[in-house]
């Protein structure tokens, strides 16, 4: 599947086309929209705590049940990674980071949000089911569908890296480091050698376990930070990537987190966000028991289906903003970062 770029109309324009007022902001799906009838009614289910609790764990079952049935050893395969990563969580924590107040909110039905074990020791199992719902229909393992799933993201980042020398390259929450080690096998088959490819998380749980997940030590090293505020040298990356990141970030966190990206990238380095498509058909047309349930999930929804993305890169000082559409449920935005940053 090749994703092209999208106009309003949903017709396809070359990249070079691509402007700000061709990348016009979709209004949020009606089930996450405060502002609609349904927005408000499964808002205000949401503030009701025992049913929101009652919700959490509902979706949390759901998740696990469905993903066993398309064999995803969910249970197994936690009990596996914490024991192996539970060592590591020491070297992967920087004393010096502090985790910010909005991600201490309760993510994925878990309590403690992702600065807990359950989280970072199923976040591989999840990144496997959420990739085989994306196409529902079709007979594929969680292997295939992950794959498929990457090599289109990668496919939409593709043209704006045509000419360019890629050596160092940084993603941002990398989570347990799924995305981060598919980039780095991808860059290098691109480049034809290998490639400093290096993750960045706000959670050592997460991070442990990335470390596990890595065994001959691919990624060049695994950053514990805030990607808003990252330490690392500026104008020291290539390619910057948040892959499934922006959608759990108060809009004030992305826009800190943009800022961020265009200080660490040279001029003419490129950044690439991957997330949940506002123009989505699936996305805008979900159930309202499902929304529900997703809802319950991920505390700033609303913010990121709030949000004109292309704008915000715009506004950090990025240029030739492209939008691509990368499978039924996903797109991904990709701009430069101009020479005056």
């Amino acid at each position: 599947m090749t994703p092209v770029s999208e106009t309003a109309a949903g017709l396809p324009v070359p990249p070079a086309m691509t402007s700000r007022s061709a990348l016009p902001a979709a209004a949020p799906p009606n089930w996450v929209d405060d502002r609609h009838p349904l927005g408000r009614l499964i808002a205000g289910l949401l503030a009701v705590e025992p049913l929101r609790r009652l919700l959490f764990l509902q979706a949390r079952r759901l998740i696990i049940r469905t993903a066993e049935r398309r064999g995803i050893a969910w249970r197994a395969r936690r009990d596996e990674l914490q024991r192996l990563a539970e060592p590591l969580l020491a070297p992967s924590r920087n004393g010096a980071t502090t985790a910010p107040a909005y991600y201490h909110a309760r993510f994925h039905a878990y309590q403690q949000g992702n600065l807990c074990w359950a989280a970072a020791c199923e976040a591989e199992q999840a990144t496997d089911a959420m990739a085989l719902r994306v196409w529902p229909r079709e007979e594929l393992s969680p292997e295939q569908a992950q794959t498929r799933l990457r090599q289109a993201i990668f496919a939409a980042i593709e043209p704006s890296l045509a000419g360019r020398r890629v050596s160092e390259v940084l993603d941002m929450g990398c989570s347990v480091g799924v995305g981060t080690l598919a980039l780095k096998r991808w860059l290098d088959a691109r480049e034809g050698r290998p490639v400093a490819v290096s993750g960045l998380d706000l959670s050592p749980q997460m991070l442990a376990v990335a470390r596990v997940r890595d065994p001959e030590g691919l990624v060049c090293s695994w950053h514990h930070a805030a990607a808003e505020a990252s330490g690392l040298p500026g104008a020291s990356v290539d390619l910057i990537t948040l892959q499934f990141v922006c959608h759990e970030l108060p809009a004030q966190a992305t826009r800190a987190v943009l800022r961020e990206s265009a200080r660490l990238l040279r001029p003419g380095g490129v950044i690439a966000l991957v997330d949940q498509d506002p123009d989505s058909a699936v996305i805008r047309r979900l159930p309202a028991p499902i929304a529900t349930l997703l809802k319950s999930t991920e505390p700033y929804l609303e913010d990121y289906f709030r949000l004109d993305l292309a704008a915000e890169l715009w506004a950090a000082g990025f240029e030739a903003v492209r939008r691509e559409a990368c499978d039924p449920r996903h797109r991904v935005l990709v701009a430069t970062r101009g020479a005056g940053s």
